[in-house]
């Protein structure tokens, strides 16, 4: 069995490639993603296109029934291809586990803290973190791909702040992650979907991450939110839902 055991500048090399190659599979994904759509409704849209020109140009051709036909058809099938898409890239979801707030922190620092002082970047939580119950698998997810795009964005001498509290709206069943994060500039994008930035200047990888780690969170009943801060740091908060307000003593 080869030998495993690893130095803290070996660890923090191997975590920084992990984080790397979550990265590029990401990016992977995203393009492959982007090709089949292309694929799927590029000549549909452009026979539709060509029908709908020569009804335009000649509408009182006789074969203005014809064209008619051809467009609905194109349309049934564009729908069709569509569907399956769908079908074909919506995977099941991740077992879940109910997890203790804090322990999932200390598992999402353990990873990226080492990531981060690797360039620089200092990643600080608040002593007080909760012991409230909530949802695991997505929730270290989003905690994660939210450090790891801190660490990115971010430059040598930035810090990333994270702190828990519990949201009293609503009889105090919300717990929120609040993070400060560097150099995103993305607190004025719309995270609600995956459109194209409109706003000018507005990193896509980053703002994929976000609209991603926003559909997680709505998917569980939580939700994001940005706000902008100074000296070009954004503040996200992420709103979960809390299974139980804290862990019961076991036996």
């Amino acid at each position: 069995m080869p030998d495993v055991s690893q130095s803290g500048n070996e660890l923090q090399s191997q975590l920084a490639l992990l984080d790397s190659l979550r990265f590029a599979e990401r990016c992977a994904a995203v393009s492959q993603v982007a090709s089949v759509i292309a694929h799927v409704i590029g000549t549909p849209l452009q026979v539709i296109a060509g029908r709908a020109a020569l009804i335009r140009f000649n509408p009182q051709s006789d074969t203005v029934a014809e064209n008619a036909r051809r467009i609905e058809d194109q349309v049934e099938r564009l729908a069709q291809r569509i569907r399956k898409l769908i079908e074909y890239l919506t995977s099941a979801e991740p077992i879940s586990e109910p997890r203790r707030a804090d322990e999932l922190v200390i598992d999402a620092l353990s990873l990226y803290s080492p990531i981060a002082a690797r360039t620089g970047i200092r990643i600080q939580a608040g002593d007080n973190l909760s012991k409230a119950i909530i949802e695991g698998t997505p929730t270290l997810i989003v905690l994660t791909s939210l450090l790891s795009l801190g660490t990115r964005a971010g430059a040598a001498g930035d810090r990333i702040e994270l702190d828990i509290s519990i949201n009293g709206n609503g009889g105090g069943d919300r717990l929120v992650f609040e993070l400060q994060l560097p150099g995103l500039g993305v607190s004025k994008a719309r995270i609600d979907r995956l459109d194209p930035p409109d706003i000018e200047g507005t990193n896509a990888e980053h703002l994929q991450v976000l609209s991603v780690c926003n559909a997680i969170a709505r998917q569980h009943g939580g939700r994001l939110e940005l706000s902008s801060l100074e000296h070009g740091y954004t503040a996200i908060k992420y709103e979960c839902q809390i299974l139980v307000e804290r862990e019961h003593p076991r036996g």
